[in-house]
């Protein structure tokens, strides 16, 4: 009996010394922690509330922090989701409104805003589309939709100047057209003048084109010249810097390329 309780007794002793440097070993973790935090704040998506050390990383793209875990956002995602709870005047409902490629990160927005919503694509496999539209031959008639959101698809059309014509065409005079693409110098870092748009018909191989324009399935890569292409074919570029604009905190928490342009267009 008295080697048990002396036997319970030193088990008493570990485990309570054990317990003791279990607790000072999380707060030195917890310590080492917020030291961390202070350099690298965690991440937090906007559109579905998660927070973490950091976002999906890919490679070939400038910016790191791309994808969050859990919604499968990315950088445009998040901003354009900013953009809309901000401008809460364009989800305006009875309006007409035409999706280009509709991501599952929007769907409940913009279903529920009242809108006449139309969200379309060249393919049927999006189970979000309703409706096959080629970009380049918009089936509706000229001046319909108050709003067009046009996000990462004109780089992969054939012949993108016809389909901003048709953006162009099908919008409602004083409507709103948000269009974005991926910019040379921005999104991708190629050794290619980043003024000008970067294209050259030889570059016609899935391996090609993602060594040239950064993507497989990409016609061109854009340079900061896209913008006067909008010009060009009679867009009003109002605003292009909503990024740039939110502030560096905002942009690191939600990991947003401070440089990327939502391109706010009119006629």
């Amino acid at each position: 009996m008295k080697d048990f309780i002396l036997n319970m007794s030193n088990s008493y002793k570990y485990y309570k010394n054990s317990y003791k440097q279990l607790i000072e070993e999380n707060n030195r973790l917890n310590q080492e922690l917020e030291k961390y935090k202070k350099i690298y704040p965690p991440k937090e998506c906007p559109i579905c509330g998660y927070k973490g050390i950091e976002f999906k990383h890919y490679v070939n793209i400038i910016h790191r922090e791309v994808e969050c875990p859990q919604c499968k956002s990315h950088e445009r995602h998040r901003a354009l989701w900013l953009f809309f709870h901000e401008r809460t005047d364009l989800l305006k409902k009875g309006n007409t409104f035409l999706h280009f490629a509709p991501e599952i990160q929007f769907n409940e927005l913009f279903r529920n805003s009242g809108m006449e919503y139309h969200p379309v694509d060249i393919s049927m496999q999006n189970s979000l589309v309703e409706e096959k539209v080629d970009i380049q031959d918009i089936p509706y008639e000229d001046n319909y939709f108050d709003l067009i959101y046009c996000s990462n698809i004109l780089e992969h059309v054939e012949d993108d100047k016809k389909g901003m014509n048709e953006l162009y065409r099908v919008l409602k005079p004083g409507g709103t057209a948000l269009i974005l693409v991926p910019i040379n110098g921005i999104s991708y870092e190629m050794p290619v003048d980043k003024t000008k748009t970067f294209e050259d018909k030889k570059y016609n191989t899935p391996e090609l084109r993602e060594k040239y324009y950064g993507q497989f399935d990409h016609l061109r890569l854009y340079g900061t010249d896209f913008k006067d292409k909008l010009i060009d074919v009679g867009f009003k570029v109002i605003a292009d810097d909503y990024i740039k604009n939110l502030g560096y905190e905002k942009i690191d928490k939600y990991a947003l390329i401070k440089d990327e342009n939502i391109f706010e267009c009119t006629k």
